[in-house]
């Protein structure tokens, strides 16, 4: 049996349509523009002319940024109700910051950057609630990416599948499962580190009775002692 374990948002999330009036969500969605996109796909590429922000409407997606030399850093894990591309808005060059790919089949509703910030002008909860969400997940992805810049591969990995079942947490009778199907090369690109050492550590972490897989889900057994693998607590 499983069931979600929070009724409230986890870190790094703000359902931004769900948090204003129906009457200003309304509005938003008769000035947006309607995509499904499949698992896989790209909803946009870091480097693009960037024209619009997104209101994932279901599914779930991640985001990295690659730097000049080559190296990808993740930052961000979506899931409905979160603002895609808001960091956008305000750069000079009009480019996209980051890569946004999607996890599984998403629903997203696009608003060109000129509807948005009219938008913004003229509801006032509306802009609160994007400031909100800018908030959350500034401090989220800051800590994730501090965590990652210094930590070793093995506690990244264990940090990366902490972050996952905070983000995408159902309660099971084993564990925290990680509502995500993940291949271990998607974890070891979000780690930062080989698919080889991945499967390694997901080995070790099996071995020891803190992680099961079924179905392609990850499971958690024992949170409290993979926190403490990952901080040496």
């Amino acid at each position: 049996m499983l069931q979600r374990m929070r009724e409230t948002p986890p870190d790094g999330h703000l359902d931004v349509l769900g948090s204003i009036p129906p009457v200003y969500r309304k509005a938003v969605f008769e000035q947006c523009g309607r995509q499904m996109l499949a698992r896989g796909e790209l909803i946009w590429s870091q480097g693009e002319t960037a024209k619009y922000v997104a209101f994932l409407f279901s599914g779930k997606a991640m985001s990295w940024y690659q730097a000049r030399n080559g190296k990808t850093g993740t930052t961000g894990f979506w899931c409905a109700g979160d603002l895609l591309g808001a960091a956008d808005v305000g750069t000079v060059s009009a480019r996209r910051q980051q890569t946004v790919r999607c996890l599984e089949q998403c629903v997203i509703y696009t608003l060109s950057f000129e509807r948005f910030e009219d938008l913004i002008r003229r509801f006032p909860e509306f802009a609160l609630t994007v400031i909100r969400a800018l908030s959350v997940r500034l401090r989220w992805v800051a800590q994730l990416a501090v965590t990652l810049e210094t930590q070793p591969a093995f506690e990244r990995i264990c940090t990366v599948l902490l972050a996952l079942s905070e983000r995408f947490a159902v309660h099971s009778d084993e564990g925290v499962l990680i509502d995500l199907k993940l291949t271990n090369e998607d974890l070891a690109a979000i780690a930062g580190v080989t698919r080889q050492f991945t499967n390694a550590t997901l080995h070790d972490l099996r071995q020891q009775g803190l992680l099961l897989t079924r179905r392609r889900n990850l499971i958690l057994t024992d949170r409290g002692a993979i926190e403490r693998l990952a901080y040496h607590q």
